[in-house]
């Protein structure tokens, strides 16, 4: 068989690789090309381009970007129509895949949607594309399922990949240092330059201020996506000296009391971790103002949509500074605090069910594919 699989961002490319993985121990003789990262080339897929080259953020730095990604779906689109595949798996990269989920299903090819777009939070409307287009959906949370079933969209509910792949990865269980040991801050600013660019700097600030009251052990966790060299550039000049451990064994926080975390998926794998976290992020002013209209939610943090409630602290916007970093860090290591935050996040490990979402997906996929 053969398969076309896209994505564009580290924790698609991750996602997808588990799944490629079994489909080959389904199907030895899979062929597989497309867009991705370094997982998914591990596991024999042929890349027309790699993340590295789409990972772009914000309104405008996406408009300077049109003719790259147009090109880009163009060349992926005509690569399609001359492999034709048996299937086009789509993993999560919405802006891009919804479009050739269209492009696809009026090409007549079968196409699977996996990691969801989350339209449960922006442009509902989207479903009923999704209910044209999209032959069937693999969601990761119990509550995509409903909605997509009460428009019609063939669904099916996996399970969260994260619990697999994070099985056997638990937080230390060593007690709080007292105030006179370092305190240890896992900083996650991120899987893209323009997220590094924006949200380290506050998070090496509010390291800066923590330290001038208590000892502190700060480290970056660098994602596969980002070159060490560009995390150096910020920390060179760091007063406080800040360690950089690689992100790719998905242990490098197990000992940290706190983290503070770009909103994205690694909230979601911080808390399954156990780790309390704070939750930031950043965008442009006219990005921001769009996110507000389109976005209906009283929460933006991943772990707090999937809990119904804010159990970790979010900040945004101008709220992404050292001082306010800083004072949310000092307040998820108070003992009682972080105790309880440890708690919830157990909860909510829990509640995304068990192991084996990369395996019934492919289970899915096979199936479509040979349908």
């Amino acid at each position: 068989m053969k398969l076309a699989v896209i994505t564009g961002e580290a924790s698609g490319d991750l996602h997808a690789s588990e799944v490629l993985h079994h489909l080959r121990e389904l199907d030895p003789e899979l062929r597989a090309f497309g867009l991705g990262g370094d997982r998914l080339r591990a596991q024999g897929v042929e890349l027309l381009h790699d993340i590295r080259e789409l990972g772009i953020v914000g309104l405008f730095n996406v408009l300077r970007h049109i003719p790259m990604f147009k090109r880009v779906f163009r060349e992926i689109l005509e690569r399609i129509e001359t492999e034709k595949p048996d299937a086009v798996l789509l993993v999560d990269y919405p802006d891009f895949n919804l479009r050739l989920a269209r492009a696809c299903h009026e090409r007549g090819y079968k196409v699977a949607y996996y990691i969801s777009p989350q339209l449960w939070a922006w442009r509902k409307g989207r479903v009923h594309e999704s209910r044209r287009n999209v032959d069937e959906m693999i969601v990761i949370f119990p509550f995509e399922e409903a909605l997509y079933r009460e428009h019609g969209v063939s669904v099916t509910y996996v399970g969260h990949p994260l619990l697999e792949q994070l099985e056997n990865v638990r937080k230390s269980e060593r007690p709080l240092p007292g105030p006179d040991e370092p305190l240890r801050i896992a900083l996650l600013p991120g899987s893209r330059r323009h997220e590094i660019e924006t949200l380290l700097p506050p998070m090496l600030d509010a390291v800066r201020l923590l330290a001038d009251s208590r000892p502190v052990d700060a480290f970056v966790v660098q994602a596969p996506t980002i070159d060490r060299a560009e995390i150096e550039l910020w920390t060179a000049s760091s007063p406080v000296p800040i360690a950089i451990r690689s992100g790719i064994d998905r242990s490098a926080i197990v000992d940290a009391d706190v983290a503070v975390c770009a909103s994205g998926t690694a909230t979601l794998e911080t808390a399954i971790i156990g780790v309390p976290l704070v939750v930031v992020y950043k965008l442009t002013s006219l990005s921001y103002a769009l996110a507000r209209r389109l976005v209906k939610l009283p929460n933006f943090a991943l772990v707090n949509i999937v809990a119904g409630e804010r159990i970790v602290p979010e900040l945004l916007q101008d709220s992404v500074c050292g001082p306010e970093i800083a004072k949310a860090v000092c307040d998820l290591a108070e003992p009682i605090r972080n105790e309880e935050t440890r708690r919830r996040l157990g909860e909510l490990r829990q509640r995304l069910g068990g192991t084996g979402a990369s395996r019934r997906a492919a289970e899915k996929i096979v199936t479509l594919m040979r349908r």
